[in-house]
């Protein structure tokens, strides 16, 4: 087969604390795609507006805006710095979920020059309640794609091929490849830890079953804020956030002294004291949380866990030690043996192992869509 015989490939994970997509032009030359989360409605006018006042041209991930059914919405980095757009974790990924994906479909087809029209293989996750919906979304989605502008450019995007499975899925489809019809003969299960909700998809010889339930990082992080006062903002909970997550066990009051926001001395030491008092006791009430919902909802009887998710690298030890004490008989694997494909692939830094824990589902995703589009490509080619 050669390789300009498939359509262009998008497997797009809508998440709330960053958009995440890969794209495939060339079947085995993944290219990754990491977008800001916001999605926000705006008028002609406001676009308008910016336009007018640029002076230079960012690159197209920075600068996104879809109009579709008579609609403009600012997507990514455009939308948060410049319309103030803030993401709301409780409303459904769905929900923006459209605007997204026009999106990232325009940034790849400005970055890889296609034409105005073309076919498209698309692969998305969603949580589980919100996969069970998936015929609605898949409806909608097709037809917005018919007829939609990126950055003002009208674009006829024709969906030939749309997978949409639950988080966690695109593990569980590796697996399904690496053990073949043993699949169905075994009990596994994947967890997706993420920002917004932690998702536990089963499958006992083969016969699927799931749940999602709103536990994601983002309550350890709400439960610091409660805790502490001016970390609301946009900005002042990312940084929150990430300084909690790269911290991990080492909560110490010299590891926050940046966020601090008293520039007096002794203040700023008081500050830099509660958040550490305050981070070493929320992490340990919410890994309590955690594990009597992964004790609740994974099976004893499970041959296989698969652990994936943003999440993963945070509390990697606790979950070793939980696994071990309560499913010693079970195979643990981690983001499906795929963190160092992740690294390779789009030649990330070892520092970034948490970054790789977070690409791991969207990765294999990808990677079971390519195996499709290919299989459907050689067919059609040899029936010609």
């Amino acid at each position: 087969m050669e390789e300009n015989s498939s359509p262009p490939m998008l497997t797009i994970d809508p998440g709330v604390s960053d958009t995440k997509s890969i794209w495939r032009v060339t079947p085995f030359k993944p290219e990754l795609l990491m977008m800001s989360p916001e999605v926000v409605e705006v008028s002609p006018e406001a676009i308008n507006f910016y336009k007018h006042r640029r002076i230079t041209r960012p690159s197209p991930e920075n600068e996104s805006w879809v109009e579709y059914e008579g609609t403009l919405y600012a997507v990514g980095f455009l939308a948060h710095n410049v319309f103030n757009a803030r993401v709301f974790p409780r409303e459904p990924k769905s929900e923006w979920a459209i605007a997204k994906v026009l999106a990232a479909v325009g940034v790849m087809a400005a970055k890889e020059a296609l034409p105005d029209t073309f076919d498209l293989a698309l692969a998305m996750p969603l949580p589980y309640t919100e996969w069970e919906d998936r015929k609605r979304f898949e409806r909608d989605l097709t037809k917005a794609l018919l007829n939609f502008s990126f950055c003002d450019k009208a674009l006829i995007v024709n969906l030939k091929i749309f997978i949409c499975v639950p988080e966690g899925g695109g593990h569980v489809m590796i697996r399904g490849e690496k053990l073949g019809s043993k699949f169905n003969q075994l009990k596994i299960a994947s967890l997706m830890w993420g920002y917004r909700d932690i998702s536990i998809v089963q499958f006992d010889n083969g016969v699927m079953s799931g749940h999602t339930e709103p536990l994601g990082f983002l309550n350890l992080i709400k439960m610091v804020q409660n805790r502490i006062s001016g970390y609301n903002s946009r900005e002042r909970e990312r940084l929150l956030l990430e300084t909690v997550h790269s911290v991990g066990k080492d909560i110490k009051s010299k590891n926050f002294k940046h966020l601090a926001l008293s520039r007096n001395p002794t203040r700023k030491l008081e500050e830099t004291e509660l958040l550490a008092e305050a981070i070493r006791a929320c992490r340990s009430e919410y890994w309590r949380q955690v594990r009597t919902l992964l004790t609740r909802y994974i099976s004893e009887q499970c041959d296989e866990i698969i652990i994936g998710g943003g999440c993963l690298d945070y509390y990697r030890e606790e979950l070793k030690t939980f696994y071990s004490q309560n499913f010693s008989h079970s195979n643990i694997s981690w983001g499906a043996e795929l963190e160092e494909d992740v690294r390779v692939s789009f030649n990330l830094g070892q520092k970034s192992k948490s970054l790789c824990a977070r690409l791991t589902d969207v990765y294999g995703l990808s990677n079971f869509l390519r195996l499709q589009v290919c299989t459907i490509s050689t067919v059609g080619s040899l029936t010609r």
